[in-house]
């Protein structure tokens, strides 16, 4: 249960830091659905078009190099590292950590500890409907066979995460949760479980889910450059204050 271990050890670290979330009153899972039709109307947003026309950019990018990457996958084997990836991007596991965030600021008497669980849950719930719907519409092929490869919820789901993070805490979260995030991502490229282009897109997903749900917190505002490269494609992440 690598999930839940470090979404809780990130937000029970951080609070006993002496870094605080702004507490507000949360009903998580009685209020499961209220709260995703209030964030689904939150959705559209000029936050929400800028990620879209960002991903989208990063998918077209990586396009020219999906078959290239699975190639080069296929052949190099299957390496040990990407179960881990397979496992923390687990949406199951994702929403696990996010309830035992919740429920442990919720036993510990730590209401900013219960709020960030709250919105790993919202996040994770409107992430999982909204890649799950584009999965289900565009039904692309996966790299290795299989269905519904475009977006990647994989990516979608720790990336979702990763923006809650970083919007209650900064950096200090955020940093290391984008980057776990991206080496889910890439082990989804490398067990050829999805393309390169499904990576780029869930990332973006992943980022509007947490961005909406988390919308009130922090100053910081973070800008995603995606650009192709010889060989491949890169990102490049900008902090706007």
């Amino acid at each position: 249960m690598f999930g839940p271990a470090w979404t809780l050890a990130v937000a029970l670290a951080l609070q006993s830091a002496g870094v605080q979330a702004t507490p507000r009153t949360d009903r998580p899972l009685t209020g499961l659905f209220s709260n995703l039709a209030k964030d689904m109307r939150a959705v559209p947003s000029i936050d929400t078009a800028n990620w879209l026309a960002l991903g989208s950019a990063g998918a077209l990018a990586g396009y020219d190099s999906d078959a290239r990457i699975s190639n080069w996958s296929a052949r190099s084997g299957k390496p040990s590292y990407t179960r881990a990836g397979s496992v923390l991007g687990n949406g199951w596991i994702q929403s696990g950590g996010a309830i035992a965030t919740y429920a442990a600021g919720r036993l510990a008497g730590k209401p900013e500890v219960a709020h960030v669980g709250s919105d790993l849950i919202r996040a994770q719930a409107l992430n999982g409907l909204v890649t799950n719907a584009i999965k289900v519409a565009v039904n692309r092929q996966r790299p290795s066979g299989g269905i519904h490869s475009f977006p990647s919820g994989h990516t979608s789901a720790t990336f979702a995460s990763a923006a809650v993070l970083q919007a209650h805490y900064g950096w200090k979260a955020g940093a290391p949760a984008f980057a776990t995030a991206s080496f889910v991502g890439w082990t989804r490229i490398r067990d050829r479980r999805h393309w390169l282009s499904d990576v780029a897109f869930g990332a973006a997903i992943g980022v509007i889910s947490g961005r909406t749900v988390a919308r009130t917190h922090g100053p910081r505002r973070v800008t995603m450059v995606p650009a192709k490269t010889r060989g491949g494609f890169s990102v490049t992440f900008f902090v706007n204050n």
